[in-house]
């Protein structure tokens, strides 16, 4: 490969590098509901984990999976709401069924509602795990919030 070709890879590099530590670095003087606001969005990005055996599902499974799914998506209705409490309720059940299609989107809504019902060191506590887990769809943005979170913490 000619050296200019390996020079703009590198440039390119670089700039990925500069751009992904930027975006991650925490913001000073966020408040919790000013990192709920910039973070919340009631459409998940994924409501199926990477888990294939969730396509494979019999009906006593399937089932189960509707109920999770309700319970995640009214859980993200009530936090639209400004309902955090009663989120909570509804995205703790499905959060633990970590085999299940929608734990995945449910713990990340479940710590936005640790967040904004006030309950930061449960919502800490959600975000760090989110962030450490590796196939999590929200390992990114788990990551940028836990920091903002510890950077509140530390004020």
């Amino acid at each position: 490969m000619p050296l200019k070709g390996i020079n703009m890879i590198l440039i390119a590099l670089l700039l990925c590098c500069a751009w992904q530590t930027e975006a991650q670095r925490p913001v000073a003087g966020k408040t919790a509901d000013e990192i709920f606001r910039a973070h919340f969005n009631p459409i998940p990005l994924k409501a199926m984990d990477s888990y294939p055996s969730a396509y494979r599902a019999g009906s006593r499974e399937l089932s189960k999976l509707k109920t999770d799914s309700a319970d995640l998506y009214r859980g993200i209705a009530l936090l639209k709401a400004g309902k955090a409490a009663a989120a909570c309720i509804s995205l703790e059940k499905p959060a633990r069924h970590m085999k299940e299609t929608v734990s995945n989107a449910s713990e990340w809504y479940l710590a936005l509602a640790y967040l904004r019902k006030g309950s930061i060191a449960q919502a800490e506590y959600m975000f760090h795990k989110i962030a450490e887990t590796e196939i999590h769809p929200y390992q990114d943005e788990a990551e940028v919030v836990y920091q903002q979170l510890i950077r509140l913490r530390t004020k």
